[in-house]
């Protein structure tokens, strides 16, 4: 599977246009893993249904290097954040 990273940011763009700033995150993620499964099986190889989960499983950890990067850039330029437990 390759990535023309142009249609990538335009399905990005549009995924980001959907979420409102009212949606709770936990829904967000939920439906994301929706949409990433609904895909999966669009898939008609099983080979390539598990790599493509395989590859979801091995982003996770520069999703979270990425994600705390960025946190630490918005508190650095005083975007207030917000504690969740």
């Amino acid at each position: 599977m390759s990535a023309n990273v142009n249609s990538v940011n335009s399905i990005c763009d549009r995924i980001e246009a959907a979420i409102h700033d009212s949606d709770d995150p936990v829904d967000i993620f939920n439906a994301l893993a929706a949409v990433y499964t609904f895909h999966i099986s669009l898939l008609t190889c099983p080979h390539c249904r598990k790599q493509a989960a395989r590859a979801l499983k091995q982003s996770i950890p520069d999703m979270l290097h990425r994600a705390n990067a960025a946190a630490a850039q918005r508190a650095s330029e005083g975007e207030p954040s917000t504690t969740c437990h």
